[in-house]
């Protein structure tokens, strides 16, 4: 259960499964307990496993939520309202003051000087992560309440779900550090991913987990299936993808280029190539296939910005000594592209969004000063200002790294040139 809704956006990136993802979640609905609580395999078989692990228990809620934004059906939610509010009532019976102290943890945590990977984590608490996904299943139950218009039902699981981040914060957050919990990559990168970290400590929490990665790390994830999810997350979001990128082209233990110089031809369970302790290890899992999200989001940029695309945020992040990259993704909308490459000193960017759909592409300025852009050989920026009329394009803005304009469905084709 666990594996499938930390990287439920990896598969909806890569298959158009969402028949298959309706039909499961219909399987968990069909093994949930009259208490609420479901199990961490479903269907179930000969091995009814009823554990207490929340955060796998959580996938119940996660796929639900991720099917609405990629699709912007919200039958998907109505028809597991009931279902995920149980589950809720179940959680929240397993709280003492807020905090749920069992559960499985940041399974498959690595250790980079042992060379071997811990079925149960040795860094991050387990109560952080149990309780950091129980606030996320009730702030999606308020979400889905305030879709569904359940008013009243969304003023009370918004209110729940504040007084666990407060309990969490309370529990977990060093005020004079800024560390949560043991300061792992774990729990600082999952603080930020949902939503549990305050607006003002949110910078020096962030810079807490580069650190750990680049400078106690060797820009090496040290992170479990739970956080290695999270730092593909928050990195990028955060201004940071440079980060995910070193940690996504290392070649040395723990990282995916070492099992591929060990022969690795698919996604394995762990790092390494026989973990010594607890069992042996599947070379055929999809837990760790998490990366694919930085692929698409961060490197070619394409994200959502609205449920089902109604709205698409293009915002390619170019990090390290990577010169291009192209992708597309068939949506319920159409087809989204981008196709980009920095040479000669400039940037070409394609960009085709769907019809009926509006977007915010942004333009990288590549470290130039000045920069000009034009869209099929039309100036559209020229001295910090949106110039020109091209159709579909609507208005333009300028950051310090971007310029981003405000553009309908169709194709474009943007190049970018400045000074040094």
């Amino acid at each position: 259960m666990g594996d499938t809704g930390f990287v439920l956006e990896d598969y909806l990136y890569n298959y158009n499964t969402v028949l298959f993802w309706t039909k499961w979640l219909d399987d968990i609905k069909d093994s949930q307990k009259p208490d609420g609580d479901i199990p961490v395999v479903s269907p179930l078989h000969w091995r009814k496993m009823y554990q207490m692990w929340p955060c796998w228990k959580s996938t119940y809620p996660l796929v639900a939520w991720y099917l609405y934004q990629y699709y912007g059906d919200e039958r998907v939610l109505a028809d597991h309202y009931e279902g995920i509010a149980k589950l809720v009532e179940f959680l929240g019976a397993q709280a003492d003051n807020h905090i749920i102290a069992k559960g499985l943890g940041d399974h498959m945590e690595p250790d980079r000087a042992a060379g071997y990977s811990n079925f149960r984590p040795q860094r991050t608490p387990v109560a952080i992560t149990s309780t950091g996904f129980y606030y996320f299943d009730v702030w999606i139950l308020a979400q889905a309440a305030r879709i569904l218009g359940k008013t009243a039902d969304y003023h009370r699981y918004a209110a729940l779900a504040d007084n666990i981040r407060k309990a969490y914060n309370g529990k977990f957050l060093n005020q004079d550090t800024h560390q949560y919990a043991t300061g792992s990559q774990t729990a600082n990168a999952m603080s930020l991913h949902l939503g549990l970290v305050p607006q003002e400590k949110q910078a020096a929490v962030l810079k807490n987990l580069v650190d750990d990665i680049m400078l106690k790390n060797d820009g090496h994830l040290s992170t479990g299936i739970l956080g290695t999810s999270s730092l593909e997350q928050v990195l990028g979001e955060s201004g940071r993808a440079d980060v995910m990128y070193r940690i996504a082209t290392k070649t040395t233990y723990p990282s995916w280029g070492f099992t591929i110089s060990k022969g690795a031809t698919t996604v394995w369970e762990s790092f390494e190539v026989d973990s010594q302790k607890p069992y042996p290890v599947s070379h055929n899992m999809k837990m760790f296939g998490s990366t694919e999200k930085f692929f698409y989001k961060d490197l070619a940029g394409i994200g959502l910005g609205e449920a089902g695309f109604k709205q698409i945020r293009i915002k390619p992040c170019i990090v390290g000594d990577l010169t291009y990259a192209k992708a597309s993704l068939k949506t319920v909308r159409g087809l989204i592209a981008v196709d980009w490459k920095i040479a000669g000193g400039s940037l070409d960017m394609q960009v085709t969004l769907p019809a009926n759909s509006m977007g915010k592409v942004s333009i990288p300025k590549i470290q130039l000063k000045n920069v000009t852009i034009t869209e099929s050989g039309n100036t559209v920026w020229k001295d910090g200002s949106h110039v020109g009329k091209v159709l579909g394009i609507t208005g333009g803005g300028e950051t310090g790294d971007y310029v981003t304009f405000d553009v309908g469905s169709g194709h474009y084709l943007f190049q970018l040139s400045g000074q040094k």
